[in-house]
């Protein structure tokens, strides 16, 4: 029965080529989008999966206040791994892990890299394998293993098995360390990623790993016996938080907690609740990264399933006496359904095939721009499940109701002609409806993220943040040296320093008015001066800057525009305000910069003079069409006035590379969606106006004798398609715009332009005009046909 179904279907199918060859290819376009978007899912969801074993291994999470909220952090005091460990019997093995960016040399070849220091149980806990070497040896001094790329490029081909390099350490002094093994390539989709790895006794002494008075963090791991000893654990880490805090009341802490190693891929990503700060693991963006692309495609699938759908009514009319024979000669209704389900089946597994084919092509290019290695992985039963799951419920979903729809119909009066198709079919029409309000929907919603996406990149941040290169600095004499070599590069136009700098985080302090009841949380940084505002770029819109020297370092503050609001001060320069329990006169006021980039709101702001003495951070102003040339020149500078100190430096702008990568990412993805709705909502308008013309052929045969003109056919054809175009434009405008100004513009946007009526404008015309391109030389032709065509019988 089956074999007689699928040789049908084909018949069928090669009979309307055209119909055909539009489900397919936009069936395929959207199925496309399905298998990335679920190739993406599977990439953030399977993060870590190359670790077995690892149900009973947890983190150690510090819980601190931050922002008035309680928040975990992913680090713990360095003696806290070993002394847990040491303490409770239900704990079997524990590994700390720290980082710390090195200067590596080998020979006259030198490289600063990030190298990472682990107890000898940290490779058992996660079962890393080596291309080469031994892990014997891992856990002594002086030994490291490395990763297979840094192998390559510090050795090229050679094996570097027992060869040696050398890092130069904290205080200076080379170290030859021996390379024991090494590591195979790790998934990109892991929480580890390391070239170098080493023991933690090569960057701690034994008396620093048991002293709580160190102002050391790491990373620790505890592996349990069994998950029942969890929450005596939990309960014996508050006896260790209260000797943290008894030794360190700088810096007091609400406690320790555990974390399944399972759910850290899970916690890294800021746009969740449960995000867990200062993780020095690989994070796993999900948020928007895999909302946004899995929204996208149900979007442009549905869409596409509408198209089918109406398309697949359309033609059925031309097997109604088909239907009629086959139900006069005994055929049952469920084997006409299974008929046209069979049909639709196999032009959804040809579909599947051109998806799968699609995303094979655009792979590559995927992955270079979204900075990810999404791949088949063949060896994931789910992979086969979705592929093959994928054709059968879009059969079904799309196919059913023409299905049972078709083989409604009485035979008798199919055969008599009595059967109108699809003149009074109210869900049809709400099909159409709905597919033109998602197109429409998508395209106010591209329109708008484009839009967006060109006032984000011109935004004021209300500094020069495009032209700031920021060095970190440990001394006084660090800073003046550097700053020398720093101010013979002819493209740097001012050099200053500063404690705090502009997104590294600042404390915050309690801030008053003495006058005045109402009290403000405030951020209050230390800045260098008028040469650091002028350098940054740092308006000063009122009052003076601070005086050269210690002169304003007691006694005077420069605030901000919103605090300048949130205290009620209307001419606030030489006012006091009082900050935490000390008392200051406003001296000036800046204009408002964006502390937080352009997801958080401008905080209220003090800045206070800082000493020289106490610069971290040296800044630099750099001509903004040289700067990345002259950075690299500037990193050359360092190596040479600071030769034992790995460069740490970076450009203000890679602060909100998270914020320019969403960025892109909604620009690409609005240009996407617009195109792809264009091309389903072109397939979608030939479809609703063949189902017209098919269903109205003998109509306009009888108007044109009757001496109706060709205008007024053209007019009578589009008359409910222009009823349903202008419906569907309102509904979608209306979902778009809530979905833009309710969602979009409120939770993930603080600043953002207007929604204005430029997307809603653009809609209409791009639906029109791409309504008259599509259908307008097949309308024109049914209207001018000869109506002898239309009127006469077999």
């Amino acid at each position: 029965m089956f074999k007689n179904y699928f040789k049908i279907a084909i018949r069928v199918l090669l009979r309307n080529k055209i119909y055909v060859a539009i489900n397919i290819v936009g069936l395929g376009f959207a199925l496309g989008c399905c298998v990335l978007s679920y190739l993406n899912y599977q990439y953030r969801e399977s993060f870590d999966s190359n670790y077995t074993h690892t149900e009973n291994i947890y983190r150690l999470n510090t819980k601190k206040s931050k922002d008035g909220f309680t928040r975990q952090f992913g680090t713990t005091p360095l003696p806290l791994g070993q002394i847990v460990a040491q303490d409770n019997a239900g704990i079997k093995r524990f590994a700390r892990l720290v980082s710390n960016i090195t200067v590596v040399k080998n020979n006259e070849r030198i490289f600063s890299e990030k190298v990472y220091y682990a107890d000898k149980a940290f490779a058992d806990i996660f079962d890393f394998h080596l291309s080469a070497g031994s892990l014997k040896s891992f856990g002594k001094r002086n030994v490291v293993l490395i990763s297979d790329v840094f192998a390559k490029k510090i050795f090229n081909d050679s094996s570097p098995v027992n060869k040696q390099i050398t890092l130069i350490g904290k205080d200076g002094a080379e170290q030859i360390y021996t390379v024991a093994g090494v590591a195979q390539k790790l998934p990109d989709n892991s929480s580890f990623q390391f070239d170098l790895l080493t023991s933690i006794d090569n960057l701690f002494t034994t008396a620093q790993q048991i002293d709580w008075q160190q102002n050391y963090d790491v990373t620790t791991f505890l592996e349990v016996s069994n998950k029942q000893s969890v929450s005596n654990i939990e309960k014996q880490l508050q006896t260790y938080a209260a000797v943290y805090n008894s030794s360190r009341i700088d810096k007091p802490i609400k406690g320790f907690q555990l974390e399944p190693f399972k759910k850290i891929a899970y916690s890294s990503d800021r746009d969740f609740d449960n995000y867990v700060y200062e993780s020095a693991l690989n994070s796993n963006p999900r948020g928007v990264i895999v909302i946004g692309p899995a929204i996208m495609s149900i979007l442009i699938l549905l869409i596409a399933c509408f198209n089918f759908t109406n398309i697949s009514i359309s033609f059925a009319n031309n097997r109604l006496k088909e239907i009629g024979i086959r139900k006069v000669m005994g055929g049952f209704r469920h084997q006409i359904i299974k008929q046209c389900l069979t049909e639709n089946l196999l032009l959804c597994t040809i579909s599947s095939l051109l998806a799968i084919f699609f995303v094979a092509v655009v792979l590559p290019s995927f992955n270079e721009i979204a900075s990810v290695k999404l791949r088949f992985d063949f060896s994931d039963p789910s992979l086969y499940v979705f592929l093959l799951a994928m054709p059968v419920i879009t059969a079904v979903v799309s196919g059913m109701y023409p299905s049972i729809y078709i083989s409604s119909f009485n035979p008798i009066a199919i055969l008599k002609g009595q059967t109108t198709f699809g003149s009074s079919n109210r869900f049809t029409k709400f099909l159409l409806v709905a597919q033109f309000s998602l197109s429409c929907f998508a395209l106010v919603v591209g329109i708008s993220l484009s839009k967006n996406a060109s006032f984000q990149e011109t935004v004021d941040y209300g500094y020069d943040i495009n032209e700031i290169a920021v060095f970190p600095v440990d001394s006084l004499s660090e800073f003046e040296a550097l700053s020398a070599a720093i101010k013979t590069n002819l493209n740097v136009k001012s050099v200053a320093g500063t404690v705090n700098q502009i997104g590294e985080g600042s404390p915050i302090s309690k801030v008053q008015s003495p006058s005045e009841s109402n009290q403000v949380e405030a951020n209050v940084v230390k800045v260098g001066g008028e040469d650091y505002l002028k350098t940054t770029g740092i308006n000063l819109i009122s009052g003076r800057h601070f005086y050269t020297g210690n002169v304003d370092q007691d006694a005077s503050v420069i605030v901000n525009e919103t605090l300048v609001s949130a205290l009620n001060f209307k001419s606030p320069v030489g006012k006091k305000i009082k900050v935490d329990s000390s008392y200051y006169t406003i001296i000036g006021v800046v204009k408002d910069y964006k502390e937080a980039g352009l997801h958080g709101k401008v905080p209220p702001m003090v800045l206070k003079s800082a000493n020289i003495e106490g610069f971290k951070y040296l800044v630099a102003r750099i001509n903004k069409r040289n700067i990345l040339t002259t950075y690299k020149s500037l990193q050359d500078s360092w190596h040479r006035v600071l030769p034992g100190k790995p460069f740490n430096g970076y450009l203000q702008s890679e602060l909100i590379e998270k914020e320019t990568y969403m960025n892109e990412g909604f620009k690409s993805v609005a240009y996407f969606l617009a195109l792809s709705t264009i091309v389903l909502s072109a397939s979608g308008i030939f479809a609703l106006v063949s189902l017209n013309i098919i269903r109205r052929k003998k109509e306009i045969g009888i108007r044109k004798v009757l001496g109706a003109t060709v205008l007024s056919i053209i007019g009578i054809i589009n008359k409910e398609f222009l009823k349903i175009m202008i419906l569907s434009i309102v509904v979608g405008s209306v979902l778009g715009f809530l979905m833009i100004d309710n969602f979009v513009f409120r939770f993930i946007y603080v600043y953002h332009p207007e929604v204005g009526l430029m997307p809603f404008m653009l809609t209409f015309i791009i639906i029109f005009f791409t309504s008259v391109i599509t259908v307008g030389t097949k309308v024109y032709r049914a209207a001018v046909v000869n109506p002898v065509k239309s009127l006469r019988t077999e």
